[in-house]
């Protein structure tokens, strides 16, 4: 394309200029801007083994049997005897895109009760399917659809899920003990709602005053046995830190690697986080990844170079996925401490105090037989940080301090409140956060240098390093975020921020990082071209080259990976692209312009209206162009789309949706922004009166 090639060519440029003051670049100046070309993913970059292996030539080797049904390659002849059908063939879904199915090692074999083993290429093709989407001839991304996920049953509190009778399940795990009590028990370590602030813990009773019940008797069984080939024989657990008393814990076993009380159970992850468990059932999904290699500028490589990285940004296009687990992985780094947007706080001494009436989300709000389960309201002015009781939980026989809610004094509530959007970037008013008032403002693409200073504005955190999905994640695992913030669940489909299966871009601050654990290994060139530099990730060597003991190649250049985590559901990957040391907005030639924002002139409250906008591609521009459009209504109204293919000379719609007028008379103010390549060069306003 014209156009990335342009910028491509604009990024070169600055690295041939880079070269020419090498000398200085030695002494940790900072890099110059650079912008990758573009990579698209394909069904090439679908990773097959641990050793860095790739079904195309991206990887450390060529695995062309990963896929069958493709270039000769057999599917099995087992046929299902009750439809006469092949059980593992290729499929045409709903787009008319052929998707093959897969074998890899990123699953594993389950067994009830014993745990789960990791697969090997066995040639049974049943871990999932991709196929190329094409546009013009051309592969412009992925399309992949994971097979079912596997689970295995547990002697509770062993597991990570519980299971109804009708196969259901919900999440029963969580790194932080005080979610976890907050289901099981009326008692609270960090006091917040059941208990008074100084701990005194509540006594429960009927209306009447009958039938009382005193929570300070309902702390939960602290003492945790660590299991020795399924036996709780050795000894008290007092260590989360990997090898002095347990190994990491990846779900594939509960006869070791485990501790458990009468309540619940810990395993450690792989930094020493724990996981607080207390089901009968655990989940192995099958993970589909891909690996992508982008270019890094020359001048990095260079023998003792060492560049100085102060912005990195990783723009992915892709669909919403209905998973919020879906992985990116920068260099094979897991980020804990990008957050998006988190509830919004005042400062009260060393405590945290909610600023908004909000919901609590970590309940089940499905419709029912019974009927529906009323939320959880968390008033303004709740306990977010209890700081009292910060490394000295409440109880008489209280907990240890493993996780970093006990450490810091976090309440339930600071964990389980809706106000938060996992897949924004986050600002606040520096003002107002140097006063201790921190009301977070969320943006859905990064805000300009420029921007920011204009609102007065700073950076807090970028998005979770995920595939944006259309669900909380973490401690709201199942809730889907809704378009207007802190409404009540269950939301209606009108109030869904992320609809799944739409375009979207994702941008994903690289810089990131929790400083408690040393400087980012991404904060200086020598962390992207150098694996020694990063110590964050264990390498293996391969004789075709160094591998992460997650199966990623560690090269001189970006090495990234996507997991697609147990989502039969279809989903789409498209792009990648890496923008480094941008300090403003970089120049844009803008062919792309709004040509039409359509919108109601009058409407009546609560009457159902359109939402339409028009694009045009410049007739001088030598190629057809991809992009993105959103429209924000004054009113909270959020409307992301993608759009592709728009030709030279051509106008037209590229949204177009159903929009209900606020309940109160009002003026909503619209505004379009359209982006390409994750950069806004368009913007349109309109109004519309409610009357």
């Amino acid at each position: 394309m014209e156009f990335r090639l342009r910028r491509l060519g604009q990024a070169l440029a600055i690295c041939g200029l880079a070269a020419v003051w090498m000398s200085s670049a030695l002494q940790a100046a900072p890099a110059p801007r650079y912008e990758s070309p573009v990579h698209t993913f394909s069904i090439d970059d679908l990773q097959t083994d641990f050793d860095g292996s790739t079904y195309g030539d991206g990887g450390l080797q060529s695995d062309p049997t990963a896929i069958c049904g493709l270039n000769g390659v057999a599917c099995p002849q087992e046929v299902d005897p009750a439809t006469g059908l092949p059980i593992v063939a290729p499929i045409v879904d709903k787009q008319g895109i052929t998707l093959y199915p897969v074998d890899s090692e990123f699953g594993f074999n389950v067994v009830d009760f014993l745990g789960a083993q990791a697969k090997t290429r066995d040639d049974n093709y049943l871990e999932g399917f991709v196929g190329n989407i094409e546009e013009a001839g051309q592969v412009v991304g992925v399309k992949v659809s994971n097979a079912a996920t596997d689970t295995y049953k547990v002697k509770p509190p062993l597991g990570t899920w519980c299971q109804g009778l009708g196969g259901t399940s919900v999440k029963c795990s969580t790194e932080h003990y005080v979610v976890q009590e907050h289901v099981l028990s009326c008692h609270e370590v960090v006091p917040y709602a059941f208990a008074d602030p100084d701990g005194t813990q509540q006594v429960l009773s009927f209306p009447d005053g009958t039938g009382q019940y005193d929570c300070a008797g309902a702390e939960l069984d602290d003492d945790l046995y660590i299991y020795n080939n399924g036996q709780p024989s050795g000894g008290l657990l007092t260590s989360v830190v990997p090898g002095e008393q347990m190994d990491a814990n990846d779900n594939t076993t509960v006869l070791d690697d485990i501790a458990a009380s009468t309540d619940y159970s810990v395993t450690l992850k792989d930094d020493g986080k724990p996981l607080y468990r207390w089901g009968g059932l655990i989940k192995r999904p099958n993970d589909i990844r891909f690996y992508a290699r982008i270019p890094l500028p020359d001048a990095w490589k260079v023998p003792g170079a060492d560049y100085e990285i102060n912005s990195a940004k990783l723009v992915v296009t892709h669909w919403i996925t209905n998973n919020p687990n879906d992985q990116v992985r920068p260099e094979d780094l897991e980020n804990e401490a990008a957050t998006g947007r988190k509830p919004s706080y005042r400062e009260s001494g060393g405590d945290w105090i909610s600023l908004k009436d909000c919901y609590e989300g970590d309940g089940d709000f499905l419709e029912t037989e019974e009927g529906g389960v009323d939320p959880t309201p968390i008033g303004e002015g709740t306990l977010f940080r209890n700081s009292l009781f910060a490394n000295s939980p409440a109880g008489d026989n209280p907990p240890q301090v493993f996780s970093s809610d006990l450490a810091g004094g976090f309440t339930n509530a600071y964990y389980t409140t809706i106000d938060r959007d996992p897949f924004e970037w986050s600002y606040v008013d520096k003002d107002e956060a140097a006063a201790g008032v921190h009301d977070f403002v969320g943006s859905p693409l990064p805000l300009s240098v420029q921007e920011m200073a204009a609102a007065n504005l700073e950076l807090v955190s970028g998005p979770r390093w995920r595939l944006k999905a259309n669900k909380f994640g973490q401690d709201i695992p199942g809730l889907e975020i809704p378009l207007v913030e802190c409404s009540k669940p269950p939301f209606t489909n009108e109030n869904i921020r992320y609809e799944v299966g739409a375009p979207v871009t994702t941008v994903i601050n690289l810089l990131d990082w929790d400083e408690a654990k040393g400087p980012s290994p991404l904060s200086s060139s020598r962390g992207w071209v150098d694996v020694t530099q990063n110590g964050f990730v264990t390498v293996v060597q391969t004789p075709n080259g160094p591998v992460t003991t997650n199966g990623l190649p560690m090269t001189e250049d970006f090495d990234l990976a996507v997991y697609i985590k147990g989502d039969r559901k279809s989903t789409a990957l498209f792009t990648a692209q890496l923008i480094i040391n941008e300090e403003e907005e970089p120049p844009v030639d803008s062919f792309v312009t709004i040509a039409e924002l359509k919108t109601w002139a009058t409407i009546s409250t609560g009457t159902t209206g359109k939402v339409a906008v028009f694009a045009s591609n410049d007739a001088d521009n030598p190629e057809a162009e991809d992009g993105s459009i959103v429209v924000e209504g004054s009113d909270g109204t959020y409307i992301q789309k993608g759009f592709w293919n728009l030709e030279p000379g051509v106008t037209r719609r590229i949204l177009r949706a159903d929009w209900v007028a606020p309940d109160t008379p009002q003026t909503v103010t619209w505004t379009a922004t359209i982006y390409v390549d994750g950069v806004a060069v368009d913007v349109a306003t309109s109004e519309t009166v409610v009357f």
